[in-house]
């Protein structure tokens, strides 16, 4: 391939094997590929559109849940458990003292013994889960350290040494000391409820966003879902056009392929970019690659014409068509082959003329069978026109002696100059005149219809009256009428406009139609002659008779030349058969139509239609 006629650096495999060659690209356009390509975009549309979802649900994923665990109070639950420990110590401490109230002597002294024990493991309890907490980072532990830690250090003195001379075990001392590490005790789980109160009110927040966070995450796994709905319905699509695409092309490449007609595309420059074997086979190449490689240009190495190429080529640029061109074309060894062109252009997405593409057809036999029959028609248009100049030549030589034969019977027939002597030669002499006036009928029309086929047949057309002109043809086949026991009628309508015509033709034309009705009817039958206007403006003469009739399949016979029915009555009536043939040769000539309908034992109707301008050109002259 010389030329690629599309880029395609987009589009997959498949695609870009496809519009490699250009002809099947421009089928694959029309056939789909660019609907194929709008669905490859929502494809890439859609992965972007996921991969883009997917990044902002991961990022507000990790931003939510580390908002969320930066604002779980969880160093504040563990130092209010630490205060639960040391709180539970120090009420111990002050529930010793309580009972120690309560009893005296040896018994009080040992629950005070029981209360500095445990007031000291309190106090330690109370240092070390400060070391390890960190109570002094937290206000409200710090607080409460605060309280407690001045709290233990006043009950372990007084429990230790009294109070101003007075010795721990007094009732004034104890009621003291319990009354100090009651207020302090009270006023520290009062600090530790309001912290733990705290820490809930940032849990039910917490819980309130993870029930947010949680709606949204639904909502995102919903549109997931929807997006890879859309995602297998487009890679389904996708998959189901490719499948299409692929078996388009192998369907349109074996059209391309196995066509019988030369399918080709050519450069601007005349180089062949594609063909397909058939044309390569017409114009006598191995293949399409041996024709692209050695054909420079088409318009010097197959047009065999270079100034019907530049036309070609120039109607092609301009964006005309070739259609059925028929030319001959150069095959590669030299020789000529004719074939019929048809192209047109190819345009870019510019506008502009880009190629030229179309095909050759192999018209050798059309062509050489039209010159066979131009050559065989024209041969037996000689051979008729010989005929027909043969016959019209003719007509001196053969009516001159028959009309002698005609003239001296007559002068026998009655005995001009005296009796023959015996009756059987005035016999003779009638048979001898009927016989010579037949012949002269059919002489007559035979040669007529000769001059009409040779063209010598001119008219002598003038102004006439129908009327006059029928009546004239009654009078002439009445005592034919008379003698075969037939009617003769005349139908004319009054105010019948005049007619332009050769009057002789005319007479002719009526008087074979009428003489062809009497003969074919039988005895007290009837003619009839009429004249009718048309709906046009036109005349038509109708000649209608009650005579025998003839089978509908019997009419295409009648209409030919020389053509008779044969009956028994056709038999007994002499005929050449030319009398229908002659007078539709004088109706054509007058530019009218003739028709017959005819019904076998009811009769016959033969109508002539002559056209307006016959009539209305004589009314104008009136």
């Amino acid at each position: 391939m010389k030329k690629s006629v599309f880029t395609l650096a987009s589009f997959p495999r498949i695609e870009r094997r496809l519009m490699s060659n250009p002809f099947i690209s421009r089928i694959s356009a029309k056939l789909g590929l660019r609907r194929f390509q709008l669905s490859n975009n929502a494809y890439t549309a859609a992965i972007l559109v996921l991969a883009m979802l997917v990044a902002s649900t991961i990022y507000y994923v990790q931003v939510t849940l580390s908002g969320i665990e930066e604002s779980i109070p969880l160093k504040i639950i563990a130092h209010e458990q630490a205060d639960d420990v040391v709180l539970h110590g120090f009420a111990e401490v002050t529930h010793c003292l309580e009972l120690a109230a309560l009893v005296e002597g040896t018994k009080r002294d040992d629950i005070l013994e029981d209360a500095r024990k445990k007031l000291i493991g309190a106090r330690m309890a109370l240092e070390k889960l400060r070391a390890e907490h960190g109570y002094d980072d937290l206000i409200g532990a710090a607080a409460i350290y605060g309280i407690l830690q001045p709290a233990f250090y006043d009950v372990g003195l007084w429990l230790d040494q009294g109070i101003s001379g007075l010795l721990p075990s007094s009732d004034i001392v104890l009621s003291a000391t319990i009354a100090r590490a009651q207020d302090a005790y009270d006023v520290a789980a009062t600090l530790h409820r309001n912290s733990y109160n705290n820490a809930l009110d940032l849990l039910r927040r917490q819980a309130s966003s993870i029930e947010g966070f949680r709606f949204d995450i639904i909502l995102v796994l919903f549109a997931f879902a929807g997006l890879a709905v859309a995602l297998i319905y487009y890679i389904y699509h996708r998959q189901t056009a490719g499948r299409a695409l692929q078996e388009s092309e192998l369907r349109h490449r074996e059209i391309y392929e196995n066509a019988t007609e030369g399918i080709f595309q050519v450069n601007l420059d005349g180089s062949f970019i594609d063909t397909n074997p058939a044309l390569a086979f017409m114009l006598g190449y191995d293949s399409p690659k041996d024709l692209i490689q050695s054909i420079e240009s088409y318009m010097s190495d197959v047009y065999t014409n270079p100034e019907m190429a530049k036309k070609h080529f120039m109607l092609l640029t301009k964006g005309q068509y070739l259609i059925d061109e028929i030319h001959q074309w150069y095959r590669k060894d030299g020789s000529l082959t004719w074939a019929a062109v048809n192209a047109h252009a190819v345009y870019d997405k510019k506008g502009r003329v880009h190629h030229f593409e179309g095909t050759l057809t192999d018209m050798n036999a059309r062509v050489h069978a039209e010159l066979n029959l131009r050559k065989a028609k024209e041969m037996a248009e000689l051979a008729n026109r010989a005929k027909s100049e043969f016959l019209a030549n003719m007509s001196h030589e053969l009516r001159t002696p028959l009309n002698a034969v005609i003239g001296f019977s007559e002068i026998l027939k009655s005995e001009a100059f005296g009796p023959l002597g015996h009756e059987n030669y005035a016999e003779y002499a009638n048979d001898i005149h009927q016989a010579g006036k037949h012949l002269l009928e059919v002489i007559n029309d035979v040669l007529d219809v000769a001059k009409i086929e040779a063209g010598q047949l001119n008219l002598s057309e003038q102004q006439m009256d129908m009327n006059a002109v029928i009546a004239s043809c009654i009078r002439m086949l009445s005592v034919r009428a008379h003698d075969a026991g037939v009617t003769l009628i005349s139908d004319i309508p009054v105010g019948l406009p005049g007619f332009i015509g050769d009057e002789t033709r005319i007479k002719q034309i009526i008087v074979n139609l009428a003489s062809n009705a009497i003969k074919f009817t039988n005895n007290d039958g009837k003619v009839t002659i009429g004249v009718a206007h048309g709906d046009d403006g036109g005349m038509i003469l109708t000649v209608a008779d009650t005579g025998i009739g003839i089978a509908e399949k019997d009419i295409p016979r009648v209409l030919d030349r020389f053509g008779q029915v044969q009956t028994t009555y056709a038999r007994n009536n002499d005929g050449t058969g030319l009398g229908l043939t002659l007078v539709q040769m004088l109706v054509d000539i007058h530019d009218g139509d003739f028709t017959l309908e005819s019904e076998v034992g009811t009769g016959t109707i033969c109508r002539v239609y002559m056209p307006a301008e016959r009539t209305v050109a004589l009314a104008k002259a009136g």
